[in-house]
């Protein structure tokens, strides 16, 4: 009883949390961010593509499993029994007689055991519901995260060809000049290294775009991919209230519902445990006819087993698995507000972060336009524009690093926030719900 009263106050804390959350953040808390919707895929392809996802035809299974085992539970776990028997009954002078006997019995479920199972029937289906939605959000998760990654590695391949193809040039006119005797071997040899450099990045990056674009089309086939990937972007001056959608993140949480139902779901188990310490009794009727039918009888029988140590036992651990459960859905309330959390503080500070890291790139790429100019007129040497412009490259990379991180911080916290690809209760638009409020 102790550990029923427990696991009932923490369920209704919880309850009473949730709620206060939901009165906070259930509405949107502004318009999406068009800029981050414009480097997303486009909706029905990204919706088809979490749709035939492995994960979520499992949960389509767990779904279907939860809708049987409710109706099993609203049916009763007991059966008809039906029994018959013959027998030749040897009564010495009075000769040999046929005999039989007939039995229809059923088990009755007692009636707070009934209503526990309609209970638990109406929890299975809402686990059930809320697994497909779960399962949908980790698909998304995991397309978005591979759609970043896409996208990435393909600006950095066009990074890196960019170096290349200037590398060359001016490895070509190092070579030209070294032949007609205005340049020396240093400095042609510092083109050749710069040369080298530049191909051994460029490769470095394809590398990273193949392993990224085989993941993609791999895993997510329905996804067409453009003929070019579209450039990263990230909000800069719109207004964003990146706390806001932290906030609805825990009201529309599918971990969260999940793992209280589970919760739930398991008290429920541990409670429907603990009355079966008293077991159903079976009532039945019994038909015989003895001596040929020269007498029948008609009767009503009740058997009750006995014995509930066993029983005991079983509720004993249903109650443990409660608590377990409960520690669970508690867990995963404080996984679920740490990561909306650090995401908010993470989309609005890594924006900033990708700021400065722009402002460092334009600056290089400034430096390197006058150590071009100044190399052009014998004034710089090769070497030291190479220098330059090998700072100039790590700063782009760096700029395309953090402009991705940004991005992904963004886009994740409003995927969790259910502003797009999935709608409020977790369900795609495959199964008829609307995209709402400027989704892509």
């Amino acid at each position: 009883m102790r550990i029923r009263t427990c696991c009932q106050l923490a369920l209704l804390l919880a309850g009473t949390a949730v709620a206060t959350a939901a009165t906070a953040g259930m509405a949107m808390p502004s318009a999406l961010p068009a800029s981050l919707m414009r480097t997303l895929p486009e909706r029905a392809a990204a919706v088809a593509a979490i749709e035939a996802q492995p994960l979520v035809l499992r949960a389509r299974g767990e779904k279907a499993a939860a809708l049987a085992r409710a109706d099993g539970r609203q049916r009763g776990p007991h059966d008809w029994i039906a029994g018959g028997q013959w027998q030749s009954r040897d009564a010495g002078r009075d000769g040999r007689f046929g005999e039989w006997e007939l039995s229809l019995q059923r088990g009755v479920r007692l009636p707070a055991k009934a209503g526990v199972d309609r209970r638990m029937a109406a929890l299975e289906l809402e686990v059930g519901a809320d697994t497909l939605a779960d399962a949908r959000h980790v698909a998304a998760r995991g397309l978005l995260q591979a759609w970043t990654e896409w996208l990435t590695a393909s600006e950095l391949v066009a990074l890196a060809q960019a170096g290349v193809a200037i590398a060359g040039s001016d490895l070509q006119a190092t070579a030209t000049r070294l032949q007609s005797g205005h340049a020396a071997a240093a400095e042609h040899d510092a083109a050749v290294a710069g040369h080298a450099s530049a191909l051994r990045l460029l490769e470095q990056a394809r590398l990273r775009e193949q392993e990224a674009h085989l993941a993609l089309t791999l895993r997510h086939p329905q996804l067409a991919l453009p003929d070019s990937a579209p450039r990263i972007a990230v909000p800069e001056d719109e207004r964003i209230d990146w706390e806001a959608w932290a906030n609805r993140v825990e009201v529309v949480s599918h971990d969260i519902t999940l793992a209280e139902g589970r919760a739930s779901l398991a008290e429920l188990r541990a409670e429907r445990a603990r009355l079966e310490r008293r077991t159903d009794p079976s009532i039945g009727v019994r038909a015989l006819n003895e001596r040929d039918g020269a007498e029948t009888v008609l009767g009503v029988f009740v058997s009750v087993p006995l014995g509930a140590g066993p029983r005991q036992a079983v509720a004993n651990e249903a109650s443990a698995l409660a608590i377990a459960a409960q520690a669970d859905a508690t867990a995963a309330r404080l996984e679920t507000r740490l990561r909306a959390r650090t995401l908010a503080r993470r989309a609005a500070l890594q924006a900033a972060a990708w700021q400065q890291a722009e402002a460092a790139a334009q600056a290089l790429a400034q430096e390197v336009g006058r150590m071009e100019r100044g190399h052009a007129l014998a004034g710089v040497d090769l070497a030291d524009l190479l220098a330059t412009r090998r700072r100039a490259a790590e700063a782009a990379m760096a700029e395309i690093e953090a402009r991705a991180t940004a991005f992904l911080a963004a886009a994740s916290l409003l995927l969790d926030a259910h502003a797009y690809w999935i709608d409020e209760d977790g369900h795609s638009a495959s199964e008829g719900h609307s995209a709402a409020h400027g989704q892509p």
